[in-house]
């Protein structure tokens, strides 16, 4: 396990910047709907993670109109730590990292429009019970990151926040069409997924050594076909993204995604990062379950809507070090399962 500190609520946290313990499992979900049952902690909890990133719709909160507001938020969050008693289990033996996605930003599909937003900030740094010092606490946005691990085999944990600052994205006029959602990609270079402040900081966060980056964004990154929020909404923002990649020499980056309540692996060659890009998503603790046969012309393998989690075992030790991805159901089972070794994740010089 990793360098932990013990807070106030009886959760575990994650030093910032700990160069010590080698970081070997890491687990990660999103959409934990708390009116519903949550059943799927426990496995969670056998994969003996050392972190667990949260990583959006932790909550449903949901705030609709004015003079609603902190109320809603605190009741909410009060309801689902007394009900979910198997994240509470979790947090108390692993360290949690966590972002947001709309549902505990507060509203359905909201941006940077959001009156509640400084509410909900606030709520989310209670819950999480985020340390004095953390850098999220003096800013705007949950945006944070962390490095774990000694050199050679250094974790970098980058939590995006996809909705503090996002401008708002455009509906598609003919409404869903072929059952798809109800958003079109812009079609001229305006409006900002992250803000100027975000992504200069993301800039700088990738522009330190490190061996693995993870990078958790809310919504997916590479599926672009769906109709849904994704990053493909705005063309030029996804290609800032993967342009920064490239700009920067980050290598080792992997994204990890949530929203879709659905399980999928896709991957894109890309000439601006130099290497593939993949994007691992895991989303809906508590689902049903049945294939999605959606398009995505990125997927690798099958898509699946039934209630998983993420891990990623990190190999260092191997000859050929690598990171192996596994998708798990609700009892543990395999749902899906891609290695993508680290000498894959470099650019040319």
């Amino acid at each position: 396990m990793i360098a932990m500190v013990f807070c106030l609520c009886g959760c575990q946290s994650v030093s910032r910047n700990n160069e010590e313990t080698v970081i070997d499992v890491i687990a990660f979900a999103s959409c934990a709907k708390a009116n519903q049952p949550q059943e799927i902690w426990q496995s969670i909890l056998d994969q003996d993670p050392d972190l667990f990133l949260f990583i959006g719709d932790n909550v449903y909160v949901d705030v609709p109109r004015p003079p609603k507001g902190v109320e809603d938020f605190e009741k909410t969050y009060a309801e689902f730590a007394a009900k979910q008693t198997g994240f509470q289990a979790l947090r108390e033996q692993v360290p949690v990292l966590a972002t947001w996605d709309d549902h505990d930003y507060g509203l359905n599909d909201a941006g940077k429009e959001f009156p509640f937003k400084e509410i909900a900030q606030e709520q989310f740094i209670k819950f999480f019970d985020l340390p004095e010092d953390s850098p999220v606490r003096q800013r705007s946005g949950v945006y944070d990151a962390h490095l774990l691990g000694p050199e050679g085999k250094r974790v970098q944990i980058i939590l995006l926040d996809t909705r503090y600052f996002r401008d708002p994205i455009r509906r598609n006029p003919k409404g869903r069409v072929n059952g798809r959602g109800p958003y079109i990609p812009r079609v001229v270079e305006q409006g900002s997924m992250l803000g100027e402040t975000q992504w200069a900081w993301l800039e700088e966060q990738l522009r330190k050594p490190a061996d693995l980056r993870i990078i958790a964004s809310s919504i997916q990154v590479l599926n672009e076909e769906s109709g849904w929020e994704c990053w493909g909404n705005m063309p030029h923002e996804q290609d800032r993204l993967f342009n920064l990649i490239g700009q920067t020499k980050a290598n080792g980056v992997v994204f990890i995604s949530g929203d879709r309540h659905l399980t999928e692996v896709s991957r894109r060659e890309h000439t601006y990062a130099n290497y593939p890009i993949w994007d691992f998503t895991n989303s809906g603790m508590n689902e049903g379950n049945r294939r999605i046969t959606e398009p995505n012309r990125h997927r690798v393998g099958e898509s699946w809507r039934t209630s998983n989690f993420g891990v990623f075992q990190v190999e260092w030790d191997k000859e050929q070090p690598r990171v192996v991805y596994r998708s798990l159901g609700r009892e543990g089972q395999v749902i899906l399962q891609q290695a993508v070794p680290l000498s894959q994740l470099k650019g040319s010089e």
